[in-house]
């Protein structure tokens, strides 16, 4: 089959991992016999489908050679999300665990919580369902109620802390429709965020490593994602000082 072809033309001969769009063409011209721009464009989409190829830039893409990360399902999670859900279905909002991180940390993190990430208006009402909902089993604050009151939830094993969410955050769905966040969301809330300085630092390298380790990053992503919300040259040269990309 031609499409397994060119698969295995990508994965075999561009061992660097990218490739730029212009080169992708002619491969693909020489492979199907046809210079068609439109049909062009849904192979780059199937490939993109079928995790081969993601954006490396706006003129380069990268095969994929490692996984592409996806947040492990927790069934403590999957019960907030339904209790929001339930009640407000057209509200983004995305819930996470710091936990997660301990996959990538030099350090194993003991004080993790729960992330509930919501558009700005509705975080008072998230805050207050979920105060209805599981204040027996959770302390529930905001993300400012918690920077100016850390050593309060030091030891605090149940803790959620409701914080407005990004209107251009990159998010990924479940099977289930759910909205969580990508690992390039993550990644940029790590270095940006007050809410997260336990992990900064040496941390945050050491992370950032294990993750280009482990998984195949979506550099345009990041870097959209980023050029909302830091100065995008200087993250850019914390990346490339990482070691962990070849520079474009």
């Amino acid at each position: 089959m031609k499409y397994i072809k060119m698969i295995n033309e990508l994965r075999n001969k561009y061992v660097h991992r990218k490739i730029s769009k212009e080169d992708l063409f002619d491969l693909y011209k020489k492979i199907y016999s046809n210079d068609n721009i439109k049909t062009f464009e849904n192979m780059i989409g199937l490939l993109k489908q079928y995790e081969t190829i993601i954006d490396y830039s706006n003129e380069y893409y990268m095969i994929i050679e490692k996984t592409l990360y996806k947040i492990k399902e927790q069934e403590k999670l999957k019960k907030i999300n339904n209790i929001i859900l339930k009640e407000y279905k057209d509200i983004k909002t995305i819930v996470w665990n710091t936990n997660i991180l301990n996959e990538f940390t030099q350090h194993y993190i003991m004080n993790n919580f729960i992330v509930v990430e919501t558009e700005r208006f509705a975080i008072e009402m998230i805050l207050t369902l979920l105060k209805e909902n599981l204040m027996k089993r959770y302390t529930i604050v905001t993300e400012n109620m918690y920077n100016e009151n850390k050593n309060m939830f030091l030891n605090n094993e149940n803790l959620i802390i409701v914080k407005s969410l990004n209107s251009r955050a990159p998010l990924d769905k479940t099977k289930d429709g759910i909205l969580e966040p990508t690992i390039e969301k993550i990644m940029i809330d790590l270095y940006k965020d007050k809410l997260y300085e336990f992990v900064q630092g040496k941390e945050l390298e050491y992370i950032y490593a294990n993750i280009f380790d482990s998984y195949s990053i979506n550099l345009k992503k990041l870097y959209s994602y980023a050029k909302d919300r830091v100065i995008l040259e200087q993250y850019k040269n914390y990346i490339m000082k990482l070691k962990v990309v070849e520079e474009v």
